[in-house]
């Protein structure tokens, strides 16, 4: 078997026989409206080299579903995805022409070739996991699945041998696009948090070998250039397991083009990606600075459309719940835009149902802002995806702290709204009980949380994970 380390969460595996698996290509280009870019960049002959019998799709995210990247591969390849309550991520496989579609239940196997593969799901918002068995390895794809309770007792009971296991370690969180302007000192993210998380988690899983992965990216838009102070490397883990002497599992700092085989070993040639970040990134947007140049150039030319604003949101408003409406009764949404040096502003009341393009504006008057280019805010509504936004770092929420939490539960309906779960009318009833079902343990540990938050105990990821009771790993980092 061999396994490749291909993007920031691609990979492949390869049998002994010749069957190959590809998982979550983005391997071209920019992401999330130029703002994300592989970090190292793939290299032209390693995608020339991609054969894949099948490509499995974690979930809807652009970082892991891109179009560019699919229609590298012949339009017939099998495309497998989990088979998630509402069908968001088919949908849109359709849109884009490709009907080879296989939809898999959670705990569903499906063999390609003579590679194995298990789908397992995790989260509301239709992420999964996937473990691939090829030839005597055992390969766990949990990438940016954060699995715990009963749900990873379900995986691990299934595979209780797990050879290599791969996990998102740097957060995708919209904390750091958060602006309290009544508490500029909030704190906006925990990196150790997200490390200490990662080695929890694959300590847990019981794996032999572990790598960090899917989050191998950097920002070159001139937007969010600065976000990637917040990025954490694969070395800054390979630093936290050493510091804490953590040698079970064994870790591998693998990137693009890096690969594990059978006979050959861990295949890692010494490269100076992070130890000269700050320079290599530097000389990354030299390389692509035509593309960001047509980027800003187009963006600069952007205007909103107030018809197709209002259309949009007149769906918003038939499917947002009467209770979350008169939650902003009042508290209007600001969405400021901007495209070059011009600034339209748009007004959404979403208790009386009115959309409006407004003159001026200020805290007072409007204290819940969302700052944004036009270009995007026009796409999000063409591609009904402002979940995307915070994922892009492309977007400031400013506020006052009393705000947060219903910023946070808009938040949270868009991703409900765009996933197919709102209006409750949209759902198949079939699709979406069978799939529930199927993850009754989910639902257990939901439940679980609940009450320990009821009973005023903060969340703490450790507390749903199996973690060896001789680890080294710290308890005293903040949980939120």
């Amino acid at each position: 078997m061999k396994l490749q380390i291909l993007s920031h969460a691609g990979m492949t595996v390869t049998s002994s026989a010749g069957s190959q698996l590809l998982c979550d290509p983005w391997l071209i280009g920019s992401t999330y409206w130029r703002s994300w870019w592989n970090y190292p960049p793939v290299a032209d002959e390693l995608i020339a080299s991609l054969k894949p019998d099948a490509i499995y799709l974690t979930h809807i995210h652009w970082d892991h579903f891109t179009g560019p990247s699919l229609r590298l591969f012949d339009p017939d390849t099998p495309i497998i995805i989990p088979k998630e309550p509402a069908g968001r991520i088919a949908r849109d496989l359709r849109q884009m022409k490709l009907n080879n579609i296989v939809e898999l239940n959670h705990g569903e196997s499906f063999t390609v070739g003579d590679i194995k593969l298990t789908s397992y799901q995790f989260s509301v918002f239709a992420d999964s996991a996937i473990v691939i068995e090829a030839d005597d390895k055992v390969v766990f794809n949990a990438n940016d699945a954060k699995f715990m309770g009963g749900p990873m007792d379900q995986l691990l009971h299934n595979h209780p041998h797990i050879d290599f296991v791969l996990r998102s370690h740097s957060s995708a969180n919209s904390r750091i696009c958060y602006e309290v302007t009544d508490d500029p000192y909030v704190e906006v993210d925990d990196r150790e948090r997200y490390i200490q998380n990662f080695a929890e988690f694959v300590q847990a899983s019981g794996a032999t070998h572990a790598i960090p992965f899917a989050s191998n990216h950097c920002h070159l838009h001139k937007d969010v250039v600065d976000y990637n102070r917040y990025a954490i490397s694969q070395q800054e883990v390979a630093d936290y397991f050493v510091e804490h002497d953590i040698a079970n599992p064994e870790l591998h700092v693998m990137i693009s083009g890096d690969y594990y085989d059978s006979e050959e070993g861990f295949v890692i040639p010494e490269n100076d990606w992070f130890s000269r970040r700050d320079d290599h990134i530097a000389e990354y947007a030299e390389q692509v600075s035509d593309k960001l140049e047509k980027t800003y150039a187009k963006e600069a030319k952007a205007k909103v459309s107030m018809k197709r604003t209002q259309k949009y949101f007149d769906g918003v408003f038939k499917a947002m719940p009467w209770f979350m409406r008169r939650m902003f009764r009042d508290d209007k949404v600001l969405f400021v835009l901007t495209a070059g040096d011009a600034q339209e502003l748009v007004e959404v009341d979403l208790f009386r149902k009115q959309v409006t393009l407004i003159d001026a504006y200020t805290d007072e008057s409007n204290p819940f802002q969302i700052h944004i280019a036009t270009a995007l805010f026009n796409h999000c509504i063409i591609a009904d995806l402002f979940s995307h936004l915070a994922i892009s770092k492309r977007v400031k929420y400013r506020m006052p702290k009393r705000l947060w939490k219903k910023a946070r539960m808009l938040a949270y309906f868009f991703n409900f709204y765009e996933y197919d779960m709102l209006p409750l009318r949209v759902i198949k009833p079939g699709r979406f009980i069978g799939g529930w079902l199927r993850r009754w343990r989910e639902v257990f540990l939901y439940v679980h949380i609940v009450f320990d938050a009821l009973m005023g105990r903060s969340f703490d990821y450790r507390r749903y994970l199996k973690v060896p009771e001789d680890s080294n790993i710290p308890k005293t980092v903040k949980a939120s």
